[in-house]
């Protein structure tokens, strides 16, 4: 067993279990017909698998049996670490270059260039102190220094363009074999946007030469935040300038399909590799696809918060077996724990809501007066009403929740679904709560909360019924006494205990569940009595 799935871009060894592959084959054999210069561009959201995707890429085009182009890997945000601005771009800029006449065989043309290009790079730096004192920018930058109408400056761009030309067709006289270069510009969304669309202008400028094939891997809203400083805030009226721009420097975009992602594949072999599923409940398919159906409507196809999910769960799941005196969860509870961490990851703020007022169905306009809900139009109220998703009260509370946040807010829809999915599962609307409560208390160790002060400690719950007491501790531990007597087991007592009652129980329910149904059953009668 391992306790976790490490969040690194997937090797070309590994088992495709997204799905990818025929996307990735699609652009692989574009890019070996293309003609060149080209500048592609992998867009997606951070996590999205782009540099997974470069890194099969690399394989299919560089570095497999009988492969035609020569790699040229640059991961930006590393060669800006500890950096300037302006540095960093001349670091990135210098690392294209080393890497292309380090496959030069002819040792004393190589270092000729170097010292040509090594003069080029001073006068460059140079360029770039003037502007030491201000942010690097679209207006002003360096970029627009280098490239601007001076006959000395575009005689030094030209210079080393064509330097940089002959190490490239030097290289491949001697390698026949290979048709180009392919360079995989790594991680430019971990970078300022300004900077990362300096780097942009700055490699198209100069690596516009034949034979080179450029893979970037940004998303546009980087491009957008980048170019703020020229265009202003994006509107509707100047997002023609935004993408004319972005048009200008990428030939192809290419989104990443994370829509069409496999994520039954993945959250099948993951879990089943973390021990969080048993064979048995792998091989159901029902469960299966309310696992897929939970992660559709909150973490989505990301990859990197599907390994959260999993690490998470894990976790729990550890949490489960080696601390709390509770029998195995069975499949409804593992389900259970799974909606929980989903919610935590992509709606924290509900359900932090949850972990406060855990009954949910019961939210009414106190809860909406406590948070400072905005009251709804009458409009809003008949739109509402006629919506599956938002005709009861409780809904519509959590439809005003939602506003709090732009996130949640856009996938308020998909927030409702999946409390009713949650609902379903457990499918006993007097017993909601107190079940919410517990299984929330598991996935609550990896809840990212800013606390003003300590936390809230729930409280423990104890009743007393004959020669009974059924006590919750405040960690959701299970004490049963049976004529004073701490009993070591508590689920086979919990049934007899019920069977008293009259109450009829699942044959597989959890300690949890039986504790709590027999308390709820107890402080009824105690209220009758009373």
């Amino acid at each position: 067993m391992k306790s976790s799935v490490i969040d690194v871009p997937r090797k070309y060894t590994e088992e495709d279990l997204f799905g990818i592959n025929k996307y990735q084959k699609a652009l692989c054999k574009f890019i070996k017909h293309t003609n060149t210069p080209i500048t592609i561009a992998l867009q997606g959201e951070w996590g999205s698998g782009k540099t997974s995707l470069m890194n099969q890429l690399r394989w299919d085009l560089c570095d497999s049996e009988g492969a035609i182009y020569f790699p040229v890997w640059v991961n930006t945000w590393q060669y800006s670490l500890m950096k300037t601005p302006q540095q960093a771009i001349m670091s990135i800029l210098e690392g294209c270059i080393n890497q292309i006449g380090a496959l030069n065989p002819n040792e004393r043309k190589w270092n000729e260039s170097k010292k040509k290009i090594g003069g080029i790079f001073k006068k460059m730096a140079s360029v770039g102190t003037k502007i030491a004192a201000n942010t690097v920018g679209i207006d002003g930058g360096l970029v627009d220094e280098l490239f601007n109408a001076e006959a000395s400056v575009d005689s030094d761009i030209l210079q080393l363009k064509n330097e940089i030309g002959k190490l490239i067709d030097e290289v491949l006289t001697v390698n026949p074999s290979k048709q180009g270069f392919t360079f995989y510009i790594d991680d430019l969304d971990r970078i300022d946007p300004p900077v990362a669309v300096e780097i942009l202008e700055l490699l198209k400028n100069i690596f516009d030469l034949d034979k080179c094939v450029f893979i970037l891997a940004i998303d546009y809203d980087v491009v957008i935040k980048g170019l703020k400083s020229k265009f202003g805030e994006l509107t509707d009226k100047n997002e023609r300038e935004f993408r004319a721009f972005f048009d200008k420097i990428i030939q192809l975009p290419f989104s990443m399909p994370v829509a069409s992602y496999n994520i039954n594949t993945f959250l099948v072999d993951a879990l089943k590799r973390i021990e969080f599923l048993t064979d048995e409940e792998l091989n159901n398919p029902q469960l299966a696809e309310d696992l897929s159906e939970i992660a559709q409507l909150s973490v989505g196809c990301n990859p990197r918060s599907l390994k959260r999910l999993t690490n998470t769960l894990s976790l729990i799941s550890i949490i489960n077996n080696e601390v709390l005196e509770e029998e195995k969860s069975d499949a409804n509870n593992k389900l259970l724990n799974f909606a929980f961490v989903c919610m935590q990851i992509a709606y924290p703020y509900i359900y932090n809501q949850l972990s406060e007022e855990p009954d949910f169905k019961q939210w009414n306009e106190n809860i909406a007066a406590k948070l400072k809900l905005r009251k709804l139009t009458e409009e809003e109220q008949d739109s509402l009403n006629a919506t599956e998703e938002f005709d009861e009260e409780w809904e519509k509370i959590l439809f005003r929740m939602s506003q709090k946040e732009t996130h949640t807010s856009n996938r308020v829809f998909q927030v409702s679904s999946l409390l009713n999915k949650i609902a379903k599962i457990i499918n006993n609307d007097e017993m909601l709560g107190d079940i919410v409560e517990s299984t929330m208390a598991l996935s609550a160790v990896t809840n990212l909360k800013a606390f003003d002060s300590a936390p809230k400690k729930s409280k423990g719950k104890s009743v007393t019924y004959g020669i009974w007491r059924v006590a919750r501790t405040e960690d959701n531990k299970t004490e049963v006494y049976k004529n004073g007597e701490r009993c070591p087991k508590s689920a086979p007592v919990l049934r007899e205990l019920c069977a008293e009652l009259g109450l009829e129980v699942n044959p597989k329910a959890t300690t949890e569940e039986l504790r709590n149904k027999a308390i709820k059953a107890i402080n009824a009668l105690n209220a009758n009595i009373k």
